[in-house]
């Protein structure tokens, strides 16, 4: 029997595979370059990172830090990997969602600190 882990990331993945044949018939009727650029980009990143929040929610088998942590940093090298130069609206979009989920991940982190720094009576006062 499949983990709700593998069950997840099996329908992910199969979105994912529903939206390139979307993105695969846009192009083809309506002539949009659509297969190359940063939607195509997008639709990969949102099919990984899209599994890890939802884990990170309900799964409490790993710490939901971890897969936060992990979702923020895969959507960082996502957009840097696909996309060379910010060019176009779709492409900063790409770039600011990344950013602020990296932002995010980073905030986090340092919110934890600090409050185990308080817990533990480690804050400077």
């Amino acid at each position: 029997m499949l983990s709700r882990e593998n069950r997840t990331i099996l329908a992910s993945f199969g979105i994912f595979v529903l939206a390139l044949a979307g993105v695969a018939l846009l192009e083809g009727t309506l002539g949009v370059p659509a297969g190359d650029g940063p939607i195509a980009a997008l639709a990969f990143a949102v099919a990984i990172v899209l599994p890890q929040l939802y884990l990170a929610r309900a799964d409490p088998e790993v710490a939901s830090r971890t897969r936060l942590r992990v979702a923020a940093v895969l959507a960082g090298l996502f957009a840097l990997g696909f996309v060379a130069a910010p060019t176009g609206m779709p492409s900063l979009l790409l770039f600011g969602v990344a950013g602020l989920a990296l932002l995010a991940a980073c905030w986090s982190e340092i919110r934890a600190a600090y409050r185990e720094s308080i817990a533990n009576g480690d804050a400077a006062s």
